[in-house]
């Protein structure tokens, strides 16, 4: 059984529908890449995964568990859905990091929060049996995940103070925070200036060494190409194409994902 399952999503906004019974899977540690022209559901897809929108049909299913069955009532009610969010970590275009909190505390928050919760619920979190200890081990992490994207030195400074690509590093270090089952990056670079682009996706490449589950909305190509395990072309709300980054890229089968790869260069006849 794959690690990631997603069966028959179809989401609709309105008389739209922007999701056509979408559906794949990942094994632990594979990384999938997402890429299509603007408006094809992509962010959508993502948004649906990570239950910050709820679809009209489909089931998603995380380590043989059903996380969501729209058609099991007991499986939308929010409190299950806020529950179920925390196997997904989720780093956005725009960074949404708290201004007014440092880097470090930006990191800490939510999972003090959420030991706080945990605590309460069943006496444990992640090993702690008190908040004190609790906190002990999430600023510790919260150090080694700085060390990890390269920011110890900014752990102290504030969100304005660091430039685009530091950001978005911030970000995947909380994200990685909460321990998530998978994550999952929506355009992680189109907000960056491309000099700086290269500093994230390097962060990227180098969590795949670390087994995580990762899906990922992109318009870089070349990164999908050489990162990914497999490739998903998007139109339209459908899967137009799928498989390994060897066949999607550079060998497509369909007539649009051939229109759409033809932009790059190094990837077209």
């Amino acid at each position: 059984m794959a690690f990631l399952e997603v069966q028959n999503i179809q989401k609709s906004f309105g008389k739209t529908e922007v999701l056509k019974n979408i559906g794949f899977s990942l094994e632990k540690g594979e990384v999938l890449a997402i890429i299509g022209s603007s408006g094809s559901g992509k962010t959508t897809l993502l948004r649906c995964i990570n239950f910050l929108e709820t679809p009209q049909h489909g089931v998603i299913s995380v380590g043989g568990e059903v996380l969501f069955d729209a058609d099991d009532p007991s499986k939308i009610k929010e409190k299950e859905i806020r529950k179920n969010r925390l196997h997904f970590g989720m780093v956005f275009q725009q960074f949404n990091l708290f201004p007014q909190y440092t880097v470090f505390d930006n990191l800490v928050l939510a999972p003090k929060l959420l030991a706080k919760e945990k605590l309460k619920e069943n006496g444990a979190y992640f090993g702690a049996t008190s908040y004190k200890n609790a906190v002990a081990a999430i600023e510790a992490e919260a150090a080694q995940l700085l060390k990890k994207v390269g920011l110890t030195e900014k752990s102290d400074e504030y969100p304005c103070n660091l430039s685009g690509g530091q950001q978005q590093r911030v970000a995947i270090a909380r994200a990685l925070a909460l321990h998530p089952d998978v994550l999952c990056f929506d355009e992680p670079t189109s907000a960056l200036d491309p000099e700086l682009t290269g500093e994230v996706l390097n962060v990227i490449k180098g969590l795949k060494s670390s087994d995580s589950t990762m899906v990922v909305v992109t318009h870089e190509i070349s990164f999908a190409h050489d990162v990914a395990d497999k490739v998903i072309f998007m139109a339209d709300g459908v899967i137009e194409e799928e498989g390994t980054p060897q066949q999607v890229i550079e060998n497509p089968k369909s007539p649009r994902t051939q229109a759409f790869l033809s932009r790059f260069n190094q990837y077209s006849d």
